[in-house]
């Protein structure tokens, strides 16, 4: 239990953390990132960017407006384990980060961070650690435990390797014991361990493509290239696109993430910018298995049809099943492209358009941060409420966009 007297201390400093807390975590991961070992957790692009640095100080922000109201963090603990338990964080982790922390504080602060606010962040920081190691310890339990399940990293051979349109391709991984595999949840995805040379063992999340299945799981990467001159390329999408084949190695995490469909039956309305039809894909075949009744609409956004995956099996889905409707958005059309065969409307998804014909509706939102942050403020315009909008960050979940 935390003292009152660090309770009013964090409390107080709070609005410290809120200006000054872009600048302590930068500093921190300055310092941090020397150890191999902790940096091979972090995707190098988050750091140049500085969205995990973003996201870190939100989050330590956060935790200090609620220090004396923790059960309000609950849903962020529970996003933020998951990604902490793909990426096999433990609890020494959390020390080595803990006393970057505390000296960037120290560091970017100076005489201003009295022993007293130290004292009282230092005993902040072990009552977050303990928080966050008690749920990830119980989910690494509880995925080693399951049907099919296993602890830390496990061996899966390519099986087959399909490309799908666009710069996007599938693996269908299956494990190299040639035993069961745990089941997931759709919408959730998978980390991967990639022997990137020159960079060492590369975690990389990606979205679980398919429905469950007994013999192993379908991942679908897009190719990341580089943005523009003098940039990389994306390191684990290359290596995918450009190295890995048939009969190859990767070692893969359990599957993790809570980006899953409610489940109370309403209609859903799944919007996907490029490579964020990935979990809707999931979602999709899953229900089209089961036999799901509820009406689901997908609303797939992309440049142009070089940039394309998918359309043939979300049309396939949509003429198959009579609850599921497909809409595909070009932003960019040439003329070889035919309407209703490649793409069903030019331009972009109108979230207004889709308040005003669905005002008792799920919505889910994966793609892009701009585009999320566009369909999302159309959907929250339209008056539909936070609580009816999930979406899906692809890398460091470093603010909320519903608000």
């Amino acid at each position: 239990m935390l003292s009152q007297e660090t309770i009013a201390i964090v409390k107080a400093t709070a609005p410290v953390m809120h200006r000054h807390g872009e600048t302590i975590t930068r500093h921190m991961y300055d310092k941090l990132l020397r150890a191999p070992a902790i940096r091979a957790l972090f995707d190098p692009t988050h750091q140049r960017n500085g969205t995990q640095a973003r996201a870190l100080a939100a989050a330590v922000a956060a935790y200090a407006d609620n220090i004396d109201n923790l059960p309000a963090l609950g849903p962020a603990v529970e996003r933020i384990a998951e990604r902490h338990v793909a990426l096999g964080v433990q609890p020494h982790h959390y020390d080595i980060v803990g006393t970057n922390l505390l000296e960037s504080v120290q560091d970017i602060l100076g005489e201003t961070a009295t022993p007293a606010i130290m004292g009282a962040w230092a005993e902040a920081w072990v009552a977050l650690r303990d928080i966050f190691v008690q749920v990830e310890q119980a989910r690494y339990r509880d995925n080693a435990g399951a049907p099919g399940g296993w602890y830390g990293w496990r061996p899966f051979r390519v099986a087959r390797i399909v490309e799908e349109g666009g710069p996007v391709r599938s693996l269908y991984l299956e494990p190299q014991d040639g035993g069961a595999v745990l089941s997931f949840r759709p919408g959730q995805y998978l980390t991967v361990r990639l022997p990137v040379d020159g960079h060492g063992p590369l975690l990389r999340h990606y979205s679980l493509s398919d429905a469950p299945r007994a013999g192993g799981y379908r991942i679908s990467v897009k190719r990341e290239d580089a943005p523009g001159a003098g940039l990389p390329h994306g390191l684990g999408s290359g290596y995918i696109h450009r190295h890995l084949a048939e009969g190859d190695i990767v070692e893969v995490a359990p599957p993790a993430g809570n980006f899953l469909a409610p489940d109370d039956g309403r209609p859903l309305i799944l919007l996907a910018g490029g490579i964020g039809i990935t979990p809707f894909l999931s979602i999709l075949e899953d229900a089209a298995e089961r036999g799901d009744r509820r009406q689901m609409r997908v609303m797939h956004a992309v440049r142009d049809r070089a940039h394309h995956a998918f359309g043939p099996r979300l049309r396939t889905l949509a003429a198959t099943h009579a609850n599921i409707t497909a809409g595909i958005f070009y932003e960019t059309v040439s003329e070889r492209d035919v309407q209703g065969h490649d793409y069903d409307h030019a331009g972009r998804i109108d979230p207004a358009a889709l308040v005003s014909r669905s005002p008792d509706t799920h919505y889910m939102v994966c793609g892009p941060k701009g585009f999320m942050a566009s369909m999302i403020r159309g959907l929250r315009a339209g008056g539909v409420a936070a609580d009816r909008i999930s979406y899906e960050f692809f890398g460091s979940h470093e603010q909320d966009l519903i608000g």
